[in-house]
């Protein structure tokens, strides 16, 4: 029975960590985005706001950090249930 108890936790972790890896992805989307559109392909240098784009780098940075973190976990979990 314990066995059965400690699969169904980590499965439940796996689900939240799924979910956390969805929200991250579609929040760096939103990043990505962001960054395309501050910096405009065809848009004149004096135009381009190099700060502001620098700011969202650096907040997709660190969500990619936290996103590979994430998956990783997942994979984790997934190898010890058998899963994947």
């Amino acid at each position: 029975m314990g066995f059965d108890t400690e699969r169904l936790a980590v499965r439940g972790r796996l689900a939240e960590k799924e979910q956390e890896a969805k929200r991250l992805e579609m929040s760096i989307q939103g990043d990505i985005a962001a960054v395309r559109t501050i910096l405009a392909p065809f848009a004149p240098l004096v135009e381009i706001k190099a700060d502001q784009a620098a700011v969202q780098a650096v907040e997709l940075a660190a969500k990619h950090a936290d996103y590979l973190g994430v998956i990783g976990e997942i994979a984790a979990m997934k190898k010890a249930l058998g899963i994947a």
